[in-house]
């Protein structure tokens, strides 16, 4: 005889995985209570239960006989729903140890009556493991999947049940408060994704608990829906003005509640979504700056940084009158024509030279980027002349030394260094001209040397 407790897990990834529904507590109860042969009366049930015992009768009752039906393609009853769920249990279980001695059956089969989707019955993969441990686990449990949080705030017992019980057969994880202090610390314990909330209660009404949860940073943007009776426009001006998103009066229909609360519920997933891409797209733009900023060759700044960067400098220079140096260094008698066979040569030197002149020039303040292909730009703002020749004739020296692996190759640098005061009088356009005509000199000069003014 298979255990009752088992039978309601299988009849519960039957409902979930055939009908996308989740059973409520008075489903598990009813049906449980059935599966242990218990001859309860629906009048017994509504009594023990506390409900009345129409709604138990004509609400609870037929639609989980008609769910189990839909779940297992045959008409189920109170009579002869152990019969079936265990047929069931059995024919799955059979289909399991095949699964599991034949590689050719790659996973759980599908209800032999149901709609063809392949439910998950952990109890059963765990009790027939034994057959083949190596093996992954078939399929995720549906019931995995995470399901709105509700929370109710009213200080009427019978309310909270209705709804809750309401709420729960949808499948929405539902919590209770009966006052303002005790909602406020099951908010503060687990943020719910949206509240059921009663205008008039003790102590703290539902206005001034709506406008305090809306004050907070941490609650503000959990959507609020009044539930009651007042039906005065001017309540329900209120209830808004306080931050509610939805006013639902009271004796409410069904329908009408569960097509409110799943708009607003959808409303804020879209947001969720919204605000995620949009921090996606905000961390894609900002790494493509940074790549759009890095010579990718030789990990320091791109021709486009060194632009901007020798433009905020300028002005900034200009303003509070301090000294800009602009150095150009550029790798000596390097054939832009070499063959293919010499690129990695190149690439090795460029990166080399690139380490030393950032290992040199290493203050907050100063930019080092590759200006053209085998040139490079160096930005020193507010630098004394002396220091920045000092800096430069260490690179010349330093690169001397650069080796590369097997290759006989000595470098030099031709550096074209120029240090100004900006003003109103002198472009930036002619600063960097001179520079660059500061860098022509050297390389005419022989390379291997400074030109400055």
């Amino acid at each position: 005889m298979i255990n009752p407790e088992k039978l309601l897990d299988l009849a519960e990834n039957l409902i979930h995985t055939q009908t996308n529904t989740y059973c409520s507590d008075l489903h598990r109860k009813i049906l449980l209570s059935t599966l242990r042969g218990e001859r309860k009366t629906y009048e017994e049930f509504a009594d023990e239960l506390g409900y009345s015992c129409k709604y138990i009768k004509h609400d609870i009752a037929p639609k989980l006989w008609h769910l189990l039906s839909v779940s297992v393609g045959q008409k189920v009853t109170k009579s002869n729903v152990r019969a079936i769920l265990e047929q069931q249990m059995r024919w799955y279980a059979r289909n399991l140890v095949s699964s599991k001695l034949d590689p050719s059956v790659s996973s759980l089969p599908t209800n032999p009556k149901g709609t063809g989707k392949k439910p998950s019955f952990p109890f059963l993969e765990e009790e027939f493991a034994s057959i083949d441990n190596s093996s992954e686990p078939f399929i995720d449990r549906a019931a995995t999947l995470t399901r709105a949080s509700i929370l109710l705030i009213d200080d009427e017992p019978k309310n909270l049940r209705l709804l809750s019980d309401l709420l729960e057969e949808q499948g929405y994880e539902v919590r209770q408060a009966i006052d303002a202090s005790i909602a406020i610390e099951a908010i503060n314990l687990a943020a719910p994704d949206l509240i059921l909330l009663d205008v008039c209660m003790p102590e703290l009404d539902g206005y001034t608990l709506c406008q305090r949860l809306k004050a907070n940073p941490e609650t503000k943007d959990i959507p609020i829906i009044f539930v009651t009776a007042l039906d005065e426009a001017w309540n329900k001006v209120k209830a808004f003005s306080t931050g509610a998103v939805d006013y639902i009066n009271k004796p409410f229909k069904v329908v009408e509640v569960l097509a409110r609360i799943e708009n607003q519920l959808t409303i804020k997933q879209s947001q969720k979504q919204l605000l995620a891409k949009n921090a996606r797209l905000e961390r894609k733009i900002q790494e493509l700056q940074r790549l759009a900023a890095i010579d990718s060759l030789t990990q320091v700044s791109s021709r486009n940084r060194f632009d901007e960067y020798l433009v905020f400098n300028w002005y900034q220079s200009s303003a509070v009158r301090t000294s800009l140096t602009l150095i150009f260094a550029e790798i000596d008698n390097f054939d832009r024509d070499r063959n293919s066979t010499d690129a990695s040569v190149k690439e090795q030197l460029l990166f080399k030279t690139a380490q030393i002149i950032k290992n040199i020039f290493k203050r907050p303040e100063d930019l080092i980027a590759r200006y053209e292909d085998t040139t490079f730009g160096i930005i020193l703002p507010n630098l004394e002349m002396e220091t920045s020749e000092a800096m430069a004739r260490n690179l010349l020296a330093r690169v001397e030394k650069i080796q590369i692996p097997s290759i006989s190759l000595t470098c030099t640098l031709s550096i074209g260094m120029a240090t100004v005061f900006p003003d109103r009088d002198f472009q930036l356009e002619t600063f960097v001209k001179n520079c660059a005509d500061l860098l022509e000199r050297a390389k005419n000069e022989g390379g291997n040397g400074i030109v400055l003014v």
